[in-house]
């Protein structure tokens, strides 16, 4: 199967604790103080712009089981029965591919165990894509807490990962 899987590239920072009363072990001078702030400052800047960027591959590669073969011819035949009164949308081949296998962001559905924030993301565009588009409202977005801290904790272990801390 074709899975996706993202990650979020990795960054170097300097070690400096001038910047913060919990860890200075001493009194920084001014400059020194100031050059922890403008370093800390850069590094959440790299960090957000990689965040950003593995934000834009997923939405680049969103509902990629729609266009790709053979998940593409599926997709039709499913939606055209669906039309046509001989089946029910969600319990076709492609449907269950979709939503529970192939695609990260269906999280009412199903999760991966490496759930992230950018997945939460995608599923809030896509439902607002999605029904503003085809209804012209928005149903309720379900997503369970659960999942949400999950969520949150895979997002920082991938944020973590992605840091690689040096000596000055």
């Amino acid at each position: 199967m074709d899975v996706k899987e993202y990650s979020i590239d990795k960054i170097i920072i300097k070690h400096n604790t001038d910047g913060d009363s919990r860890v200075a072990k001493r009194v920084p001078t001014m400059t020194e103080f100031e050059e922890a702030n403008y370093s800390h400052r850069a590094d959440v800047k790299k960090m957000m712009g990689n965040f950003a960027d593995a934000i834009t591959m997923q939405a680049i590669d969103h509902d990629w089981s729609k266009v790709k073969e053979p998940y593409r011819s599926m997709f039709y035949r499913d939606l055209c029965n669906t039309i046509e009164g001989k089946m029910e949308f969600m319990d076709g081949e492609w449907a269950r591919l979709h939503y529970d296998v192939l695609e990260r962001h269906h999280l009412k559905r199903h999760h991966p165990a490496d759930v992230n924030l950018i997945d939460v993301i995608e599923m809030l565009c896509d439902c607002v894509c999605a029904g503003m588009a085809r209804s012209g409202e928005v149903y309720d977005v379900d997503i369970s807490a659960d999942v949400l801290l999950k969520a949150t904790k895979n997002t920082v272990e991938m944020l973590k990962n992605s840091v690689t801390v040096v000596d000055e």
